[in-house]
This record gives C-alpha cells, structure tokens and sequence, in this order.
C-alpha cells in the first residue's frame, strides 16, 4: 500500500480462522438460547416487568456482542480490496464496541444490585417511583463508557492494534493508563455491586422488631429469591466474564490468555438466558402453562371416535353402524 488512498484486501489467516473457531461454534448456540429467551418474552406479557429492565438490558448487551463478532467474522471471509479509511473505520468501531459492551455489562449489574437493595432494604419501588431517575441512569450508563473510549482514542492513550489478517484490538499505552481502566471497568463496579450485595442478604436475615412469623416467613421467600438469583447469576458472571476484563487492558485479543478469555466470554454469554429464566418464577410459570397447553393438544390427537355410519333402504329404516357391518363379516 503505497499511500492513504489506496486500498487493502482485508482476510483472515489459517491461523486466526483455527483459533475462532469453538467462539464461532458457541456463538451460534448462544443465538438459539437467546432467540427461545426473546420468543418468550414477547410472546407472554406476564414476563415483561419494569423490575427486570436491567436483565433486559444486559441481555441486550450480549445480543450486540454476538451481533458483532458475526458481523466482524463474516466480512473478513470477502476477499475484496476496502479503502485505507474505510478500513481504519471498521477496525476501530470493532475495537472500541467490544471493550465498550463489556464495561457496560459492569454498571448494568452494578445498577441491578443498587436497586435491588433499595427495594429489599427500603422497601423502595424505584422503577415506579423514580422512572425519571431509572432513566438518567440508563442514558449515563450508555454514554460514559462511550465518551471514556473516545478520550482515550483522542488523547493517544490507548493504540489501535489492526493487523489485517486478523481482529481489531485497541491497547493502552502505559501502565497507569491500564491499571485506571481496570479499576473504573472491573473493581469499582464490581466492589460496589457486591456490597451492595452483601447488605441485602444480611437484611432479609434480620427479623429483628417483626413479630408475626407469617410476615416473616412471607418477606424472607420473596427477598430470598431475589438475592439468590443475584447471587447465583452474579457468580456466573465473576467465573466466566470477570478472566476478559482483567485481560483486555494488557493483552491483544487473539492472544492465547485473550482467546481464553473470549471463549469464557461467549460461554457466559450462551448460559446468560437460561440461568435468568431458571431462576425467576415467571418463566417457571410460563414454561409450565406451555406444557399444559401442549400436553393437551397432543391428547386431542390422540383421543380419534369413531365414525358412525347410517345406511337406510326404501322398504324399512333399519340403522347400522360401521361396527357391526364388520361385525357380520
């Protein structure tokens, strides 16, 4: 390429289609489950709750990863020549969304555990009560992380890594800068959510001041549910998420630590539904009007009478059904 007009044949090599292989194999089984998750969700509204808005929301997320990782695995399988800007474009939104969904997945959960402690704690229905709130933290949620990769782009502190035989990755240039994204992308977040947490299960086990054990008994089922689902998903997601953010900063993607770590990424990403659903009693609910439904649909099928046939003469009207005349032979 001889100046900035010219264009580049962009393909990947053996080697990086070899090592994207089992992510492209679990992003196609990360599409089924988040497909069967969507149908439910729209087809029965007794699941569409403001209650569960930032499990939509990180969902979404995770829609938009795999969205992107075919979007990025497919073009490169066009050997045509992409101009020099063109191409420099595509690589850096390929970068920057990325690491950009990630963080965002951070402060969802993050936001998930404040407002879940508010409403156990304070008994305090935020998503009613301050929808106007909910919704300025949504838009800072959306737009810092943004606005964080943009600077770090515009003030020459993180580099864009774009070979063209393989993916786009943006690194920070020094330590500082890698270690300040680290602790605003991983431990602030996550520090905060599990506080938040914490102070949850310890409140639904202080009865202190509650007489009535019915009371009791009835706030602690609901309170313990809502913790043990965040406890259980938020677990997942340290196990099988929390290798990619602690890597990223320091190592390119398609390294053998990165690829690791992506892999745990789309695993996460292909379980995140399934644990969600198995864990609320409204997709219980809704799975188990669904096999009622099917199962008696099937036992329609299967319960066939038999037809009866009336034969008549013009000299009597003796009846006889189809029984009977086999029967006689």
């Amino acid at each position: 390429m001889n100046n900035r007009t010219d264009c580049e044949i962009i393909i990947w090599s053996p080697q990086a289609i070899t090592i994207l292989k089992p992510i492209f194999y679990i992003s196609i089984l990360a599409t089924f489950t988040h497909l069967f998750f969507w149908i439910q969700f729209i087809i029965y509204p007794s699941v569409r709750q403001r209650s569960m808005q930032w499990l939509y929301a990180y969902l979404v997320t995770d829609l938009l990863l795999i969205i992107r990782f075919f979007l990025s695995y497919i073009y490169r399988w066009w050997s045509f020549c992409i101009p020099h800007l063109l191409r420099i474009v595509i690589c850096y939104c390929e970068a920057i969304f990325d690491n950009y969904l990630n963080l965002l997945q951070s402060y969802i959960l993050l936001a998930l555990n404040i407002c879940r402690y508010l409403q156990i704690v304070h008994n305090h229905n935020v998503y009613s009560i301050n929808t106007r709130l909910i919704i300025i933290v949504h838009l800072l949620i959306y737009l810092f992380p943004l606005i964080g990769h943009l600077t770090l782009i515009r003030r020459g502190w993180s580099t864009l890594q774009s070979p063209s035989d393989d993916v786009c990755d943006l690194l920070p240039t020094s330590l500082l800068v890698q270690l300040l994204f680290l602790l605003f992308s991983y431990f602030i977040p996550v520090i905060l959510a599990i506080i938040f947490l914490s102070l949850s299960l310890n409140y639904i086990h202080n009865t202190d001041g509650i007489q009535s054990r019915e009371i009791v008994d009835a706030r602690l089922k609901y309170h313990r549910q809502l913790v043990i689902q965040s406890c259980v998903f938020y677990s997942l997601w340290l196990l099988l998420w929390s290798p990619h953010l602690l890597v990223f900063p320091f190592c390119y993607k398609n390294s053998s630590i990165g690829i690791v770590a992506q892999i745990l990424n789309y695993i996460s990403i292909t379980v995140d539904p399934v644990v969600i659903a198995a864990l609320d009693v409204r997709f219980f609910h809704v799975w188990k009007s669904s096999s009622h439904h099917f199962d008696r649909q099937i036992r329609r099928k299967r319960s066939v009478r038999v037809p009866v046939v009336t034969f008549s003469s013009p000299t009597n009207s003796l009846k006889r059904t189809a029984i009977e005349i086999l029967e006689r032979k």
